[in-house]
C-alpha cells in the first residue's frame, strides 16, 4: 500500500489536512485585520509627517504638535488634515498588501511545518502498523511463530506489538493445550475400547459356546454364566469411572464442602469396600482419631480413599492395610498403608495415568481410573498424593491436605 492508497483509505491524514485548513483560514483572517489596523497607523504617521514638513517641521525629526498645526493650516485649502481617514495615503493599499503578505507567510510556516511532520510520523505509523499485521498474519499461519518486535518509533506501536505478542503466546499456548487435549482423548478412547473389546469378546465368546452346545454339563453352563457376569459388571464399572472421570476434567462436579469429621468418611469408604476386602482376606486397621475436622465433600472424599484401598487390594497382594490419620498445624495427612508387594520406583509416575493398569484377564478387577479419579478429587479440595514405596515391602499413600 503506497501514501497515496494510505492517504485516500484512513482518516487520520484527511483530518490533518483539515486541520491545516482551518489554521490556514483563521491566519488569512488574522493576517487581514493586522494589516489592516498597521496599515492604518503606518498611514496615520506618515501624514503627521507630511502636515509637520509642510508647516516648516523638520522631516527627520519627530513632527510636533506644532508644526502639525501649522501644515494643516497650510493644506487646509486642498482639504487635508490629521483627521482625514487613512485609506486615502498613497502608500495606504500597498503597505496592506506588504504587511497581509508578510504575516501569512509568518504564520503559516508552522502550519506548514507542522502538517509536513505529522503527515510524515502518521505513515510511519502506518508502515509499522502494516508490518506488525504481517507479522501477525504469519504468526496465525505459523504456529508456534513469535512476533518479532524491532523497536517501534512510536510507543502506541510498541504497546500494540506487546500486546499481540502476548496474544499470540496465549495462542500457542491454548493451541498447544488443544493438542494435549486431542492426543489425551485418542489415547483415552484407545485404552477405553481396548478394555470394552476385552470384556465384550469374552462376553460373545461364552454366549456362543451357550448357544451352540447343547450338551454342556450344568457346571460349564454355571462357569461361562460366572464370566459372562463378571465381565458384564466390569464393563459397567468402566463406563461409570469413565463418566466421572469426564465431569472432573471438565470441572463440572460441584462440591458440597462441609466442616465435618474426618474419621466418619474415612470409616464409611472402609464399610464399603470392606465385602471385597474379605473376598481377598485382606486384613483392615485403622488409626484415626475422633476429633479432626476438615472442610470437605464427604462423598468425593469417600470415593478418593475407596478408590485407594480398593487399588491396594486389586494389584499390590497384600494381606493388610493399614489407615492413619494425624493433624499438624500446616496440614491434615491420612495415610493409606499396605504389606503387599510394592511398586517399582519407574511405575510410580505412571500410577495416575488413565489406564495405567492394563490387563486383558477375563477377570478384569479394575477400569484402571480409580487413582486418577482419587487425585482429581484430593487436588480440588487443596491436597496432594504422595506415594512411598519399595519392592516386597508394601506402599504407603499419604493423602496431604493443607488447612
Amino acid at each position: 500500500m503506497d501514501r497515496s492508497d494510505k492517504f485516500i483509505s484512513n482518516r487520520s491524514p484527511k483530518r490533518l489536512v483539515l486541520m491545516f485548513l482551518i489554521m490556514l483560514a483563521v491566519s488569512v483572517i488574522f493576517s487581514a485585520f493586522v494589516s489592516v489596523k498597521a496599515a492604518g497607523y503606518i498611514s496615520k504617521e506618515q501624514l503627521k509627517i507630511y502636515l509637520s514638513a509642510a508647516g516648516g517641521g523638520d522631516i527627520l525629526k519627530e513632527p510636533s504638535e506644532e508644526d502639525i498645526a501649522a501644515g494643516e493650516s497650510v493644506l487646509d485649502i486642498r482639504g487635508i488634515d490629521s483627521d482625514m481617514p487613512p485609506q486615502i495615503v498613497y502608500d495606504y493599499f500597498s503597505i496592506r498588501r506588504c504587511v497581509f503578505i508578510f504575516m501569512l507567510i509568518v504564520t503559516n510556516i508552522p502550519s506548514v511545518v507542522w502538517l509536513f511532520y505529522s503527515m510524515e510520523c502518521l505513515f510511519g505509523v502506518y508502515e509499522e502498523l502494516e508490518e506488525l499485521r504481517n507479522e501477525c498474519i504469519r504468526a496465525a499461519n505459523e504456529l508456534g511463530y513469535a512476533i518479532k518486535l524491532k523497536g517501534h518509533d512510536s510507543d502506541c506501536v510498541r504497546r500494540i506489538s506487546e500486546s499481540a505478542e502476548i496474544l499470540i503466546k496465549r495462542m500457542n499456548h491454548l493451541y498447544s493445550a488443544i493438542e494435549d487435549e486431542k492426543t489425551y482423548l485418542r489415547d483415552f478412547f484407545e485404552d477405553f475400547s481396548h478394555q470394552i473389546k476385552t470384556s465384550l469378546a469374552v462376553v460373545r465368546l461364552n454366549t456362543d459356546i451357550l448357544s451352540e452346545t447343547e450338551m454342556l454339563d450344568e457346571k460349564c453352563r454355571e462357569e461361562l454364566d460366572s464370566e459372562i457376569q463378571l465381565n458384564l459388571d466390569a464393563m459397567e464399572e468402566l463406563v461409570i469411572q469413565a463418566l466421572k472421570l469426564a465431569r472432573l476434567d471438565m470441572d463440572t462436579v460441584e462440591y458440597r464442602y462441609e466442616k465435618c469429621l474426618l474419621n466418619d468418611t474415612c470409616r464409611r469408604a472402609v464399610k464399603r469396600i470392606l465385602p471385597l476386602l474379605r473376598k481377598e482376606n485382606i486384613a483392615v486397621s485403622c488409626e484415626i482419631p475422633t476429633d479432626i475436622f476438615f472442610m470437605h465433600d464427604k462423598g468425593w472424599i469417600c470415593e478418593a480413599v475407596e478408590n485407594i484401598l480398593k487399588n491396594s487390594a486389586d494389584h499390590s497382594g497384600c494381606s493388610e492395610i493399614k489407615i492413619e490419620l494425624t493433624e499438624n498445624p500446616i496440614s491434615i495427612n491420612l495415610a493409606v498403608s499396605d504389606n503387599g508387594k510394592g511398586i517399582p520406583q519407574k511405575d510410580i509416575p505412571k500410577l495416575f495415568k488413565r489406564f495405567a493398569k492394563k490387563t486383558s484377564g477375563v477377570t478384569m478387577k479394575s477400569a484402571g481410573l480409580g487413582m486418577s479419579i482419587a487425585q482429581k478429587i484430593v487436588r480440588a479440595h487443596n491436597g496432594e498424593i504422595l506415594v512411598y514405596s519399595k519392592e516386597g515391602e508394601g506402599t504407603r499413600f499419604e493423602l496431604v491436605f493443607l488447612k
